[in-house]
């Protein structure tokens, strides 16, 4: 009789539990979304280009792009150069020689370097923090659509575990991404849709 009635128990608490986990609250929406966030959030400032990078003399002059990124990433730390040649096609066949600048991922780098698929294959990035929920600023009403119950959430995200080299200025002047996500945590509103499954509200299409 009591094993019965401990099970009749925890089936209720179950249940509240699943029910609760259904409500279109301003927690809930966040849960969903730091769950995505938690697979899908991770910041990283791309290169571009994989590794080692090499640079020509009339690139490191440039103003933005990859060379003053380069000469930024190694004041960071992050990178390490020495002098080089690099080997180009010919115009009419053959090679050329030039020298070069070429840039390495340094082992205080490799902490934070990731290598990322791009158009023309992988791309060198470095990693500098996670984004998460940083408070539910506005919610629709749950639509029925094709069969589930939808929603769209605004909410302001903060960024987590920030690289203490993502706030320096002269890696922030060259890596307008990096500025512009830090500066915008708490501030700049983000939308997602979110779908209501057995498991909960989730962001549609998460793995």
């Amino acid at each position: 009789m009591r094993n019965a009635f401990r099970a009749c128990l925890l089936a209720c608490l179950f249940l509240t539990a699943c029910k609760s986990s259904d409500k279109p609250s301003n927690e809930n929406f966040a849960k969903a979304i730091d769950a995505y966030l938690a697979k899908h959030g991770k910041l990283c400032a791309s290169i571009g280009r994989p590794f080692p990078v090499d640079i020509s003399a009339s690139t490191l002059k440039d103003q933005s792009g990859t060379g003053p990124q380069m000469a930024a990433l190694e004041q960071a730390g992050l990178v390490y150069s020495s002098d080089a040649t690099a080997v180009s096609p010919g115009i009419l066949g053959g090679a050329t020689q030039h020298p070069v600048k070429r840039y390495e991922v340094s082992d205080q780098g490799k902490t934070y370097f990731q290598e990322l698929p791009g158009v023309f294959g992988k791309t060198g990035s470095f990693c500098y923090g996670e984004k998460a929920v940083d408070a539910v600023v506005t919610s629709s009403a749950p639509q029925t659509t094709a069969g589930s119950k939808q929603a769209e959430v605004t909410y302001t995200y903060k960024v987590l575990n920030i690289a203490p080299w993502a706030e320096r200025p002269e890696i922030q002047r060259v890596f307008g991404d990096i500025r512009t996500t830090l500066a915008g945590a708490s501030k700049v509103n983000e939308t997602t849709g979110l779908q209501l499954t057995d498991q909960g509200w989730v962001v549609p299409g998460q793995p």
